[in-house]
C-alpha cells in the first residue's frame, strides 16, 4: 500500500491519539470516500462520514475471530466514524504477479476455506442491495460497467446483461460468508501463504460466486490475461462452481 509521510499530523480523537503515541503517521488512502492513515507502530486508522464504517467494523471483527482478518481495536462514531485495526504482516497479492500459479492456488484455497463457513450472525452483504437497485433501474448507458465483462463471460450487450441479471438475481443465495470484494489488493500474503483479508465494507452473508467473480476478474485485470481462470477455479474446487452464476454476477456488476 502507498504510504506518504505527513508533515502535519491529523486531529485524531483522544483515545486514538493515545494508541498512536509518538509513532509517525502516513497517508495510505486509496479512495475518495474515506481517509486511511498508517501509524508506524503497526496501526491503521480509517475515517469516513458518520455511520459509514459500522458494517465494516462488524464484519472485520467476524473475520478476525475466524483468523482471516486483522484485529479490530476500536470503532467509534461522533461527527465522523473512526476504525482502528492492527497491521497485517506481509504484502498484498499485487506484489506477487510474477508467481501466477501460486496466486491461483492460494486464492482458491483461502476462498474455499472462507466459504466453508456459515454466515452466523452476519448481515446481508451490501452487494445485494446494489444488485436489486441495478435491476430495478434497468439499462443505463451512463451506469453500464462494460469493463467487468471478461470475454469468457460471453455477455456482449447491455440488453443481454440486463436480461441475464433480471432472470438470475433470484438464483443467488446468502448461504456462505463472503468477502464481497475478493480482489488481489484485498488479500495479504506472507511466506507464500495468504494470511488475511482486508477491507470488509462489502462482506457479509452472500453467494460464493460473488467472490469467485471478483477473484477471476482481478486475476485477469492484474495479470493482463484470462489464462489463469481455469487454474484458479480448479484450485477452489469445481464441485462448488456454477459457471452460469458467474455470468449472472458479471451481468449484475455490469449494471453499475
Amino acid at each position: 500500500m502507498r504510504k506518504t509521510l505527513l508533515e502535519e499530523r491529523p486531529a485524531f480523537p483522544e483515545e486514538i491519539e493515545k494508541r498512536i503515541g509518538q509513532a509517525q503517521v502516513y497517508d495510505s488512502s486509496c479512495g475518495e470516500n474515506a481517509r486511511v492513515y498508517y501509524a508506524d507502530n503497526g496501526l491503521y486508522v480509517k475515517t469516513a462520514v458518520k455511520d459509514s464504517l459500522a458494517h465494516e467494523a462488524q464484519m472485520g471483527r467476524q473475520f478476525a475471530a475466524r483468523k482471516l482478518g486483522p484485529e479490530v481495536l476500536l470503532y467509534r462514531t461522533d461527527e465522523k466514524d473512526w476504525l482502528v485495526t492492527r497491521e497485517v504482516k506481509g504484502q498484498d497479492l499485487t506484489h506477487f504477479l510474477d508467481k501466477p500459479e501460486l496466486l491461483c492456488r492460494q486464492m482458491g484455497s483461502v476462498l474455499r476455506q472462507l466459504h466453508d463457513q456459515k454466515p452466523v450472525d452476519a448481515p446481508e452483504a451490501p452487494t445485494f442491495a446494489l444488485y436489486r437497485e441495478g435491476v430495478k433501474r434497468g439499462i443505463s448507458e451512463a451506469n453500464f460497467q462494460k469493463y467487468v465483462l471478461l470475454d469468457s463471460f460471453g455477455i456482449r450487450t447491455p440488453e443481454e446483461a440486463f436480461r441475464l441479471a433480471g432472470e438470475g438475481l433470484g438464483l443467488l443465495r446468502q448461504d456462505v460468508l463472503i468477502h464481497g470484494d475478493a480482489c488481489l489488493p484485498n488479500m495479504m500474503m506472507e511466506k507464500e501463504q495468504i494470511t488475511s483479508f482486508i477491507d470488509f465494507a462489502c462482506s457479509g452473508a452472500g453467494d460464493r460466486h460473488i467472490d469467485l467473480f471478483w477473484a477471476v476478474w482481478s486475476l485477469s485485470f492484474n495479470l493482463k490475461t484470462e489464462a489463469y481462470t481455469t487454474a484458479f477455479l480448479d484450485a477452489y474446487g469445481r464441485d462448488k462452481v456454477d459457471e452460469q452464476k458467474l455470468r449472472i454476477v458479471a451481468a449484475l456488476e455490469a449494471l453499475g
